[in-house]
């Protein structure tokens, strides 16, 4: 049984064309038959460039499917499905943002109508799929943080807050105004450094994760959310929106001074790590609370500033989290799927 996945013709990479890409490569290498197909133009944003050349390529101005295959389709793309369906295919719906689900369709068309199953990157992503949607979900299958992330950092005494600008650039803004005012208030005497991500290379953004106290989170809506979970294995402790996937790892403090945290509308998914992270990996408001986020960082700055007891549990949570998304945990997770599926 073949599995072919469909690497949609982005002209800019993204978290999830990287993700199906890496997909790819970890079957070939776990030994199953994998292919790749795209409507892309060769060099139209070079989808391809980060699939392994021993990966077949097939051609889409020509059958490339069999009734013994695996169609997987990035939720975003459903007229993707259709070569699938006509084929006979066993298609997989990987849905690695929520919102797409309810954006992608054309109007007056269901997901629950589809032959399709589905796959989900994070447990609050099926949560939606299954309770908004009423969808059954075969699997969750996360992404990894890639190794230069677990690194130990040295960081100055002014406190140094990563940011991602193009998330939500004008929110992040304001926040980052709330923060330095609530500390130009309350006194706190921290000198504070705000540095982008933006445009830099994985092993540069791990490098100025790994020298950051904080990161300030600001991407929604997100399916996984990777930057703050990466950050966290820098020992960056991540302050802002979830996203709502985010919640697959990140937790709050179950006692905390701060007011206006927020809590999903859904059980938090147990972490191999409960005990531990009882005391909470970072500090989450609501999407788009820019004042209690702001507030937030503006907390998180005074902790880190004071170097004591509760910021060092944070970073040794933070870390402990990651550890959960690791290249090897996905390779366990894909071959447990991807054997289920072939049964």
């Amino acid at each position: 049984m073949r599995t072919v996945i469909f690497i949609p013709p982005l002209k800019k990479a993204s978290g999830g064309l990287v993700a199906l890409q890496e997909l790819a490569c970890l079957l070939g290498r776990l030994g199953f038959d994998v292919a790749v197909a795209s409507t892309a133009q060769p060099g139209a944003g070079d989808v391809l460039d980060g699939v392994d050349v021993s990966i077949s390529r097939l051609s889409w101005n020509k059958p490339f499917l069999g009734p013994h295959d695996i169609w997987l389709v990035p939720e975003g793309w459903p007229n993707a499905i259709a070569p699938g369906a006509e084929a006979g295919a066993q298609t997989l719906v990987y849905v690695q943002n929520w919102l797409f689900m309810m954006t992608a369709l054309p109007e007056g068309a269901r997901w629950s109508r589809l032959p399709v199953r589905y796959l989900a990157v994070s447990r609050p992503v099926r949560w939606f799929c299954e309770d908004v949607l009423g969808l059954a979900v075969d699997a969750v299958l996360p992404p990894s943080i890639h190794p230069e992330f677990f690194v130990q950092g040295t960081r100055d005494k002014h406190i140094r807050i990563a940011y991602m600008p193009r998330k939500n650039r004008a929110l992040a803004d304001q926040i980052r105004a709330i923060a330095m005012a609530c500390l130009e208030v309350k006194g706190c005497g921290a000198r504070v450094e705000f540095v982008s991500i933006h445009g830099r290379s994985r092993s540069e953004v791990a490098q100025v994760l790994a020298s950051c106290h904080i990161f300030m989170s600001t991407g929604f809506p997100e399916g996984f959310g990777l930057p703050p979970a990466e950050a966290m294995a820098c020992g960056c402790v991540p302050v802002g929106f979830s996203g709502l996937g985010g919640f697959e790892y990140m937790r709050n403090p179950k006692t905390c001074v701060l007011r206006g945290l927020y809590s999903p509308p859904f059980d938090l998914p147990p972490a191999e790590d409960t005990a531990k992270l009882a005391a909470g990996n970072g500090f989450f408001v609501s999407d788009g609370d820019v004042l209690g986020a702001g507030r937030a960082l503006a907390h998180a700055v005074r902790l880190a500033h004071a170097e004591g007891g509760p910021w060092e549990a944070l970073v040794a949570n933070c870390r402990a989290t990651a550890k959960n998304y690791t290249v090897e945990a996905r390779e366990k997770a894909v071959k447990r799927i991807w054997e289920s599926v072939h049964q």
